[in-house]
């Protein structure tokens, strides 16, 4: 096979902002995705001399951010919502998954003799979010909800689901989609990572995960890979571009 000419093997990062393309030179980005926590957020800096995009900038403007190399498909790593913005050059934006959805809407309501999986279709119905959710068969005698943001509902129809039959459930958006459901550690691994050739660190965590360290790669958290042959599945992921790209897995063994 005829090796990539060098520009193929360079690292980009696209930002879309309020759906139109920002062509500015990123100079940091942090992004941190995990499947157990309450939202991705991010942190950008892109150049802005002219003070021209931070002007029009708002909170809640949609955010999109892509990465790869030149040549190749893009991933999406990030999709969003502006938070926060400090004007200045760089320009930074904090920004926040459509969970802040979830967490600006209030229920109160009580739910009786309803599946779990029903009650979830029930209170994401009307947030303009794709459903996908696993079909679970636990049915919920009673959850009277007071004033509680639709992530606390969300949450209480999840631990009930743990406490009453032990299947681990969560949740997650991606693409303006919500999934809820257990974890998927069948099919075809995404991506394969090998020692001496696509690894820069590999060591074990505190409580036991994998922590594996790499280049830019399409991996998200909830995929399989393959690490030295062994699969694993992905937790949590941290990418960060400083003059280059970085990726940060945090795995279990399927």
């Amino acid at each position: 096979m005829a090796a990539k000419p060098a520009a193929f093997l360079n690292p980009v990062v696209e930002v879309g902002l309020a759906g139109r393309a920002v062509g500015r030179i990123v100079a940091l980005l942090e992004v941190s995705s995990d499947r157990r926590g309450p939202a991705d957020a991010c942190l950008l800096r892109v150049t802005d001399p002219k003070g021209e995009l931070g002007r029009s900038l708002m909170r809640g403007y949609p955010l999109r951010i892509a990465w790869g190399y030149a040549g190749e498909s893009l991933t999406e790593i990030f999709r969003g919502v502006v938070r926060e913005t400090d004007a200045c050059d760089p320009l930074t934006i904090r920004g926040i998954d459509y969970n802040a959805v979830l967490n600006a809407k209030r229920v109160t309501m009580t739910f009786e003799d309803e599946t779990a999986t029903g009650l979830v279709r029930a209170l994401l119905a009307g947030t303009g979010l794709g459903l996908e959710v696993e079909e679970c068969d636990v049915v919920i005698d009673r959850l009277p909800l007071f004033n509680r943001t639709l992530r606390e509902a969300i949450e209480s129809v999840t631990n009930i689901i743990r406490r009453e039959s032990g299947e681990q459930f969560g949740n997650y958006i991606r693409e303006g989609t919500f999934h809820w459901g257990k974890k998927r550690i069948e099919g075809k691994p995404v991506h394969d990572f090998r020692s001496g050739v696509n690894v820069i660190g590999l060591e074990k965590s505190p409580d036991g995960l994998t922590i594996l360290r790499t280049l830019v790669v399409p991996v998200r958290h909830s995929d399989v890979v393959t690490i030295d042959n062994d699969r694993f599945f992905v937790l949590s992921v941290e990418y960060a571009w400083r003059n280059g790209g970085r990726t940060t897995l945090w795995c279990e063994p399927c």
